[in-house]
């Protein structure tokens, strides 16, 4: 595993810290998809193929977004709900009972984000709608796991928090703000280590959970 994380953090830092605010390039590209390429590498490679196949999509969605992510966004959102589908197939017969206050909050929160966000989405409202929903079934199954899954319920988390991130300096901050650096550095920690933690946890977990159906 960790031959596989070094070098995907490492090229997860360069883009966090460098490759993140330059313009669009090729390079710029292969650094940001190759950090969550060899997640899903590392995913497949310890035998756990539909845990490769989500990242893999995360990686495409990488892809769409570091190109113009205007005109990215849409290919993009459908591969991370792709990614989201998996992930809530193999957490549902992991998830225990759902904790109801902080999924209340959640969903509170998806739901004044996509008010705010309405106006201005045009004929992204119904792709951007249908993946918050898929967010929050994923928080509620994320929050309902065991201890022992502690590290997927934080990746799962902080992915959906950098989604929420994304569509805040995406779609509300103006380009000039000087918010938009830190936003976009922000949301690339959270999503990458989110990622990484939902595999670590996948592979480290006890064996009731990384034994879950369909998963291995």
């Amino acid at each position: 595993m960790i031959g596989f994380l070094l070098p995907a953090g490492a090229l997860a830092l360069a883009y966090g810290a460098v490759w993140t605010l330059r313009p669009v390039s090729w390079a710029r590209s292969a650094i940001k998809t190759g950090s969550t390429v060899l997640l899903a590498l590392a995913a497949a490679w310890h035998g756990l193929p539909i845990l490769a196949m989500a990242l893999g999509l995360g990686a495409v969605g990488d892809f769409f977004l570091s190109r113009d992510p205007k005109s990215g966004f849409l290919p993009g959102l459908a591969a991370f709900a792709l990614g989201h589908a998996i992930y809530i197939a193999v957490l549902w017969p992991l998830a225990g009972s759902v904790p109801v206050v902080p999924v209340l909050v959640l969903a509170a929160v998806s739901a004044v984000l996509l008010v705010r966000l309405w106006p201005v989405l045009g004929d992204l409202r119904l792709p951007v709608a249908i993946y918050a929903g898929l967010s929050v079934v994923l928080g509620a199954l994320a929050l309902a796991l065991p201890d022992a899954a502690v590290w997927i319920t934080a990746g799962a988390l902080a992915f959906i928090a950098s989604d929420i991130v994304l569509a805040i300096e995406l779609f509300l901050l103006p380009p000039e703000s000087r918010w938009k650096p830190l936003f976009a550095r922000g949301l690339w920690a959270l999503y990458w280590l989110g990622q990484a933690a939902i595999l670590w946890g996948m592979k480290t977990a006890a064996s009731g959970i990384d034994a879950a159906p369909g998963f291995a």
